[in-house]
């Protein structure tokens, strides 16, 4: 289902994270009240996910959050809504309130779940509240996805993987969904200060591109499902960074990265065979996942070409065509 996004940038946020300018990130300045929303949806041909994002969603006060997610139901017939929120501001009534709602998934901002991380970034509460709280919303039949950052000051990517490995173990055999985002260094944010300071060194573009594919990696054998990795590019968000991990093709890197890691680790000399779907994470880039995998293997980039072949739609195999 299509879907269609209103930003709340920093609408109701608990308290203003260290890294964080949503105004920026998403490059919206006037806040859509419920009547804009109504009135954007009542014109609409065909069903949408609807979707709030950019602020605390559930933080709103009772009565500003019904008219929103009333709001919704002037759009056609099937639509549903998704939003992002805080893991303060989850409870049982909540959820109960929600209920009566087309909740197609609830997206919790936790960042991380590492307590001396979450003090430093000024997040206001402990991975153990985070985790009580995603139980809750699965113990309710919510969809659920957890938004995690890399990069963020005081974070090691060990620190990262063992979120992973905890919010595997809560969940169970319960599908949930991720989106990995790298944290920049953007402008008039505490994060700005402490990096011209030299407190804060964000990391490199490949730093950040190795951390996320192992991530990506690890979170797809612990069952996860990976929605998106990086921030949507905007002319906005470019204007605004400063220092960091920004690339407007992140995602791809990471996604390459991720499958080197599954090819080395069913064969790490190769042959390998590849789905032709995923031709362009081995090529794009100038070959970033061919030379990323040479690398690891310790082939040339000739040999590992030569080891690929690609398998179509209908499962027939062929030598690889590389450009």
């Amino acid at each position: 289902m299509q879907r269609l996004p209103f930003f709340l940038p920093m609408v109701r946020c608990p308290r203003r994270c260290v890294y964080c300018d949503q105004g920026e990130i998403t490059g919206i300045g006037r806040i859509p009240s419920p009547e804009d929303v109504a009135r954007a949806l009542s014109s609409l041909d065909g069903p949408r996910e609807v979707c709030y994002f950019g602020g605390s969603f559930t933080c709103l006060p009772p009565d500003r959050r019904t008219a929103y997610l009333s709001a919704v139901l002037n759009a056609p017939k099937g639509s549903t809504v998704r939003f992002s929120t805080h893991p303060e501001c989850i409870t049982g009534q909540v959820l109960s309130e929600l209920a009566p709602y087309p909740v197609s998934m609830v997206e919790l901002g936790i960042s991380s779940l590492d307590d001396s991380v979450l003090a430093v970034c000024n997040r206001g509460y402990t991975g153990r509240l985070v985790l009580d709280t995603m139980a809750l919303v699965l113990a309710r039949k919510f969809a659920l996805c957890a938004q995690m950052m890399i990069g963020l000051p005081g974070q090691t990517e060990e620190s990262s993987r063992e979120d992973l490995r905890r919010m595997a173990a809560m969940k169970g055999a319960a599908p949930m969904t991720l989106r990995i985002y790298p944290c920049l260094v953007l402008e008039n944010t505490p994060l700005a200060r402490s990096h011209a300071s030299g407190s804060y060194s964000p990391l490199s573009v490949d730093e950040a591109v190795l951390w996320a594919g192992r991530l990506l990696h690890e979170a797809r054998h612990l069952g996860f499902a990976v929605q998106r990795i990086g921030l949507q590019e905007s002319e906005s968000l470019a204007r605004s960074v400063i220092a960091g991990p920004h690339h407007p093709a992140f995602g791809e890197l990471a996604a390459a990265e991720a499958l080197v890691w599954s090819l080395l680790e069913r064969n790490p000399e190769g042959p390998w065979s590849v789905d032709g779907t995923l031709v362009s994470q081995l090529t794009g880039h100038g070959k970033y996942g061919i030379r990323r995998l040479a690398e690891r293997s310790g082939l040339t980039v000739r040999a590992v070409e030569e080891r690929l072949v690609f398998t179509s739609a209908g499962g027939a195999k062929g030598a690889a065509a590389l450009p």
